[in-house]
């Protein structure tokens, strides 16, 4: 045999060693694993808990047990509740730390046995963390035996076994048999949930009416901290009434329940039409909603109107409420007549929060969010603080086109009502959950949400099979119950840990824009930004599994970073522009701002004002690219939308804007004695060679230039 066929059968042997050797090695490690936890289990004697007038099982009785109710977790429910019993944050609970807690109720073992026989349903809390989905029955896959052995696996595992003797089953068969004799739905098995493990009652925190209102009214800005310098408009009435609305002079007098809606029948019939056909409208239909409508669940809310009402002595103790007509929202609650030119007003916040309370509560306590290292401030961004944002910015306030500026306020008005997104006079909580209801106020070129999430695979979804979803059913049964075949905005924003509220904020990241601030702490993984993107994934692992959804959010943090590099730089360039007095027209065409507003560099009052050469063309060029071009690469990857973040508005604009920008600054240093080789985007050796270049030529020109003249004036001597 030959030296090189030797070395190639050693090789071969080799390759086939480490491929096929290593999965045996593998495999036969794994069982180690297993054997050493059974053997650990046997070892202390934890097989079974105590269970009056059970039978000891013998050491093998225990194995086989152990093995067959190991085969049937491993198969069956650690996709969700994970081979670990860590569960998934957000999405699946854990058993691990959480069936001790279950065994030392005394409805353990029967409530056991109908979760996995039946399913539960229903919000469910393990120690701070809540969850809120649906487990399915296993009673039609598994038989009695199957049920009796993967229970005994999970409660010896994970439960305390400190507290029940040795070698003793803890369910057994016939247990489950009986219990498989009274069928449950998985809502029954929820409501049966021992009261131990109840889960810890939110729904009194933060909901005191007069202290939210209290809040309310201290809280909000009014006209803001520039209220010098701008006054509003009339249309602005309607955007804070709060501040601005007063009851029109032209009808007087006092007018009862019925005479507003005979009156309004003729003078504005489509909002009567509207109100007739809404749930204020109609509060005996509620009544009558069969338990397997949708709309069910508003039973539930109504009753707690009522108790509200009781409680402010609106509604007698017993009495019931008979509608929600024009007086109570424009006047006063439950009043009977009102002075139309004295008492009327237009509902804002308080006027629906004052039945309406938890919701109330839930999005006044978006102004809790604080930053970690006040990246923004505190509340912001959110709908609870927008109006604030509003009027204290120093660009809108200084604009002279009033006309113009309310179109900010048209969106920036969710701070004073709650008509934005239950839209007058129906306030259809159904139209509110469609992703459509969204797209007034998220869309363009700084906020393009909506125009993302529909060129998104997602927003692809509802396009084709929206029209088949019920918007109806709450946001928590959308998938089992509504028929959602994809996420919405709702879906996905009011989520968190599987409960739904009006707080959107509990998962915020990048806030409205990105800022090297933000991507400092994402990139050092800061805790306050590592447990908002766990949230992030645990709303994800609805669909996706955990491991796509750190991917996918690693991937958009990614982009984000590299986006703004290049923003960045762009703006460092401007900057130095504008302080090294090179901007065109700086010095002799630079009208100021209006106030309060003050004079820099490709700012956001550029985009609205411009007045001679501010801003000059690469400011504005500048200005796109930050407050739009930005913001719309980060919204395109944020919400999956592959040519939003790549070419059609996020990282081919942004270069493009760059391109512009360093062409730009190229021309205006050109001429200018400020230029530095260090503002020079060539090698400094490179520069050397074009001065020595320019000088010898200079010179050979010179030489020649002069031969030449010289040559002509003797050459005219001679002649």
């Amino acid at each position: 045999m030959t030296p090189q066929r030797l070395h190639c059968l050693i090789f071969t042997g080799f390759i086939l060693f480490y491929f096929f050797g290593g999965e045996t090695n593998q495999a036969q490690n794994t069982d180690n694993k297993e054997k050493a936890l059974l053997g650990e289990w046997l070892k202390e004697g934890s097989a079974g808990l105590a269970l009056t007038g059970t039978v000891p099982l013998s050491k093998g009785d225990e194995e086989q047990q152990w093995a067959a109710g190991m085969e049937v977790f491993s198969r069956s429910c650690a996709g969700c509740h994970q081979q670990s019993g860590e569960g998934l944050a957000g999405s699946f609970p854990p058993l691990a730390g959480h069936i001790g807690e279950i065994l030392s109720s005394k409805k353990a073992k029967d409530y056991l046995i109908e979760v996995v026989l039946f399913g539960v349903e229903g919000p469910i809390q393990v120690g701070n963390q809540r969850y809120n989905g649906m487990m399915p029955g296993w009673g039609k896959v598994f038989d009695d035996r199957q049920i009796a052995d993967v229970l005994n696996y999970v409660v010896n595992r994970w439960g305390d076994k400190d507290k029940f003797p040795s070698n003793r089953a803890y369910i057994s068969p016939e247990d489950v048999r009986k219990k498989r004799l009274k069928p449950m739905t998985a809502h029954d098995v929820w409501a049966s949930r021992p009261q131990e493990l109840a889960v810890k009652s939110s729904a009194k925190e933060g909901m005191d009416l007069k202290a939210l209102i209290k809040g309310y009214d201290q809280s909000h800005p009014a006209k803001g901290k520039y209220a010098q310098y701008w006054e509003p408009i009339p249309m602005e009435r309607y955007w804070n009434p709060k501040t601005f609305y007063h009851p029109p002079q032209a009808i007087k007098g006092e007018f009862g329940r019925a005479d507003c809606i005979s009156c309004h029948k003729t003078v504005t019939p489509g909002v009567v039409h509207a109100w007739e056909n809404s749930s204020h409208g109609r509060i005996d239909s509620l009544r009558k909603l069969s338990e397997k409508d949708p709309k069910a669940y508003k039973k539930k809310e109504l009753a707690e109107i009522e108790q509200q009402l009781h409680s402010a002595g609106i509604l007698k103790k017993t009495e019931l409420l008979q509608e929600v007509s024009c007086i109570d929202c424009h006047g006063a609650i439950g009043a009977q007549k009102i002075r139309h030119d004295v008492d009327l007003h237009m509902p804002d916040r308080v006027t629906c929060g004052s039945c309406h309370v938890r919701q109330f509560a839930e999005s006044e306590s978006e102004r809790e969010q604080k930053w970690p290292n006040n990246e923004w401030p505190q509340g912001h961004p959110s709908h609870a603080v927008d109006w604030e944002a509003n009027v204290n910015l120093a660009a809108w306030a200084a604009m002279p086109q009033r006309a113009v500026a309310q179109g900010c306020d048209m969106c920036h008005y969710q701070q004073n009502r709650c008509d934005g997104c239950h839209t007058r006079h129906a306030f259809s909580v159904a139209e509110a959950r469609n992703p459509l209801s969204c797209a007034t106020c998220h869309n363009g070129v700084d906020h393009n949400e909506f125009e993302n999430y529909m060129l998104s695979k997602h927003g692809t979804v509802f396009q084709t099979q929206g029209k088949n979803w019920n918007f109806d059913v709450p946001l928590k049964d959308a998938i089992a119950k509504g028929g959602y075949t994809a996420p919405t905005c709702a879906s996905c924003h009011f989520e968190y840990h599987g409960e739904y509220s009006h707080n959107l904020v509990r998962k915020v990241r990048w806030a409205f824009n990105p800022t090297p601030e933000i991507a400092q702490g994402i990139k050092e993984k800061h805790p306050w930004y590592q447990k908002r993107k766990e949230d992030w994934i645990a709303t994800c692992s609805a669909c996706h599994s955990p491991r796509f959804a750190g991917d996918w959010l690693d991937t958009a943090d990614q982009a984000i970073f590299e986006g703004l590099q290049v923003q960045q730089e762009a703006k460092k360039v401007i900057e130095d522009l504008y302080k090294d007095g090179l901007l065109v027209g700086q010095k002799t065409n630079r009208p100021a701002p209006p106030p309060p507003e003050k004079d820099a560099p490709g700012a956001f009052f550029q985009l609205f004002w411009a007045k001679g050469n501010n801003p000059s063309h690469v400011e504005r060029v500048y200005a796109n690219m930050w407050e739009h071009d930005m913001i719309q690469h980060y919204k395109g990857v944020m919400h999956a939308n592959p040519g939003g973040f790549t070419y059609s508005a996020g990282w081919g604009v942004l270069l493009e804007r760059y391109t512009e920008i360093m062409d730009e600054n190229t021309r205006l240093r050109s001429g200018s004695s400020h230029y530095s080789e260090e503002n020079d985007s060539s090698p400094k050796t490179f520069s050397k060679m074009k001065w020595l270049i320019g000088v010898v030529s200079s010179s050979v020109g010179a030489v020649m230039l002069s031969s030449g003249f010289i040559s002509r004036i003797i050459g005219k001597r001679k002649k």
